[in-house]
């Protein structure tokens, strides 16, 4: 019997969270951050909160567990072309929250349609668009800039996964910090072969080594793992000057990079090319989960020399699977990791240090220090997540009816 029965429809806040925006295996980590935090609620799903999802059609193959748990109204579209299913946000959500009667609408995509019946929950996931708009065309930023604006206005409460995030939707978008509420991402929980402790020499026994670990391992050499697009922000042209520096004193380490290719796929590969680390520098690409997980295994630390991230989730991942982490002291990952992790991600001699560092501590220092992380990481729950996430549908629900009894008075 679910959680909700224990209590009537009357008394329970019926929620609807707008995921029209959400077209499966194409928003990237928002996709991964706001069903992760549904299936935390979901896990235990409240007595006093109804939970609707508005999604598309794709959605119900791409996480049938959700449409399991939630009552879910689909839109019979595929979300491929983003006019017809921005249209469809305007009018078919608007007259499916009012048929449902939502008492709270969660609009998790980072925007507000124009029309929006309901008390307003907004999630904003970063304000990259504003922040680094360089990296996005003159459309985009001119509508995100628009749009971001308008739906902050438009909410009643606004969830960001950081302070960081926080902070900057305070200053890019002047809104009162009353209405800001911190709901930290969190992990799906992690096979216990890839969280086990490995020491520095370890191989992984419990998978098939990938064949560029497999490759790497046979020559003997230690590497440093980056899994990011090539975007601008994700910094790769220093973290290559600061291995090509570690390079001179430890000749026989790697580094591997995975991730998609980006807008400076072609400066990274020419960077490379100058330095002459073709040999020395493994550029996957796109790999599989269990590749990924892999290299995890094998990693003598990940690198993350972000310029900027909105939570911070690459460097939860890695501790997660009990990795080391060197990471940038910039944006929401002083959040994430601890003090000793952190670098300046423009001193190019303080990462090779850095990376040095690793190469040259022992199993126990190590072990101290992956525990630590896992530490760290443990703290970012799924059950941490779904609380701050129900408060705020809570918090919105309850001022509705303040504001309603306020009115009611009024009129006698």
């Amino acid at each position: 019997m679910s959680p909700q029965s224990t209590q009537t429809a009357s008394e329970r806040t019926r929620v609807l969270v707008n995921l029209t925006w959400l077209v499966p295996g194409v928003v990237g980590g928002s996709e991964e951050s706001t069903t992760d935090a549904l299936r935390a609620i979901a896990a235990d799903l409240p007595a006093d909160l109804e939970i609707h999802l508005a999604v598309l059609q794709p959605f119900l193959s791409a996480h049938p567990d959700l449409v399991e748990s939630f009552s879910c109204h689909v839109l019979a579209a595929s979300g491929s072309n983003k006019f017809a299913r921005v249209l469809a946000e305007q009018t078919w959500l608007a007259r499916l929250s009012r048929k449902i009667d939502a008492q709270v609408v969660h609009h998790a995509g980072g925007v507000v349609p124009l029309l929006h019946p309901g008390r307003v929950v907004l999630t904003i996931h970063d304000l990259q668009p504003l922040d680094l708009s360089e990296n996005f065309s003159t459309t985009k930023r001119l509508y995100l800039r628009l749009m971001l604006g308008r739906s902050a206005k438009a909410a009643d409460a606004i969830c960001v996964p950081s302070e960081f995030t926080s902070q900057r939707v305070i200053a890019l978008l002047e809104v009162d910090q009353r209405r800001i509420r911190i709901v930290p991402w969190c992990l799906r929980a992690i096979a216990p072969a890839t969280t086990r402790s490995i020491t520095h020499s370890e191989q992984s026994d419990s998978l098939e080594p990938s064949s560029v670990r497999a490759k790497l391992e046979q020559h003997g050499s230690p590497y440093f793992l980056y899994p990011a697009v090539t975007y601008p922000h994700k910094n790769h042209l220093m973290l290559l000057d600061a291995f090509a520096l570690l390079r001179q004193s430890y000749p026989h380490t790697s580094l591997v990079l995975t991730g998609a290719a980006g807008p400076m796929e072609e400066s990274v590969q020419k960077r490379m090319s100058q330095l002459d680390l073709q040999e020395a520098v493994q550029r996957t690409g796109r790999v599989s989960a269990a590749e990924l997980e892999d290299l995890y295994a094998g990693a003598s630390a990940v690198v993350l020399p972000s310029l900027y991230e909105g939570f911070g989730l690459p460097a939860l991942e890695a501790m997660a699977r009990g990795c080391l982490v060197i990471g940038s002291d910039r944006g929401s990952l002083p959040e994430v990791l601890a003090a000793q992790d952190l670098v300046d991600p423009e001193d190019l001699t303080a990462w090779a240090a850095a990376m040095q560092a690793v190469l040259v501590m022992s199993d126990s220092q190590r072990a101290t220090r992956r525990e630590a992380g896992l530490s760290r990481a443990a703290a970012f729950s799924p059950a941490r997540t779904a609380a701050a996430l129900c408060d705020s549908y809570r918090s919105v629900a309850v001022a509705s009816g303040r504001r309603a009894v306020g009115e009611a008075s009024d009129d006698t």
